[in-house]
């Protein structure tokens, strides 16, 4: 697996630069991967498999991300739920989470007023999948640093600019993510919540098409982007849903589109 292949796969997950470089460490193929700043200003992503049954990655701040750490520990209590909100999506994945900030093991309590000087974060998983069938080293390496890269996103500022990546503003770093219908971070917790099932028909995609089917399924807004206001907060549990192709053309063949509950009853009446 190329170092290469991991940025193109991140660049285009978050339409935005990455920076990702491969080092051989104690026998583990080990793959550096932040967000593309000059001066090292954010995060990075560690992640590497051990023995072959055992998915680390480890998330460390950049050298000089004193603005980032910063902003941290100024987020407003929307974020910082939205990070322990994923963090519990972890969890829920069998993902061990070694969370230390300041030096120290810290609780999702305390995670919401504490000062971030500092901080450390191992996410582990045994056995590195849940299939039975050989998996793809590079499936499970991109997945997961997706994963570790989504939540520490959490907690920095979003601003709707496309264009843009890492823009220095006085003090604090803003870092520029995707506008809502593209919001990884929303996708990731919504999929956390609801599953890779589609909501409307039941269909799974792993059940009948294999390995290749793994966690592949759109998610649908039910209040259509065009109808959000800049300042609406997007809930992804009860905001989006997670609706195969078909379904999800079937939605959008009015405007607006139609309701979930409105396509389910379609299909329950064709039965």
């Amino acid at each position: 697996m190329s170092s290469a292949n991991l940025q193109k796969y991140l660049q285009e997950y978050f339409s935005m630069p990455f920076d990702v470089r491969k080092e051989l460490h104690d026998g583990n193929e080990c793959y550096f991967s932040s967000p593309s700043n000059e001066g090292d200003m954010l995060f990075e992503v560690n992640a590497y498999i051990q023995n072959e049954i055992r998915i680390v990655l480890e998330i460390r701040p950049q050298i000089h991300a004193r603005a980032m750490l910063e902003s941290i520990s100024g987020a407003d209590n929307e974020k910082k739920t939205k990070f322990i909100n994923f963090l519990n999506s972890l969890r829920s994945k069998r993902v061990s989470v070694d969370l230390q900030i300041n030096g120290r093991p810290i609780n999702d309590e305390e995670l919401k007023s504490c000062t971030w000087n500092n901080f450390y974060c191992r996410l582990t998983r045994v056995p590195i999948t849940d299939s039975s069938e050989p998996c793809d080293l590079f499936d499970v390496i991109s997945e997961w640093t997706k994963q570790a890269v989504c939540l520490f996103l959490c907690l920095l500022p979003v601003s709707d600019q496309d264009e843009q990546t890492g823009e220095l503003e006085g003090s604090q770093y803003q870092v520029v993510c995707n506008k809502y219908e593209r919001s990884p971070i929303n996708r990731e917790l919504c999929l956390a919540k609801n599953g890779y099932t589609c909501r409307i028909c039941g269909f799974d995609f792993e059940k009948t098409y294999g390995s290749i089917g793994q966690r592949f399924i759109h998610v649908h807004h039910i209040v259509p982007v065009s109808m959000i206001g800049s300042n609406y907060q997007i809930n992804p549990e009860k905001d989006l849903i997670p609706v195969c192709p078909n379904c999800h053309a079937m939605l959008h063949r009015k405007k607006p589109p139609f309701l979930p509950d409105e396509i389910m009853n379609i299909l329950e009446k064709r039965k």
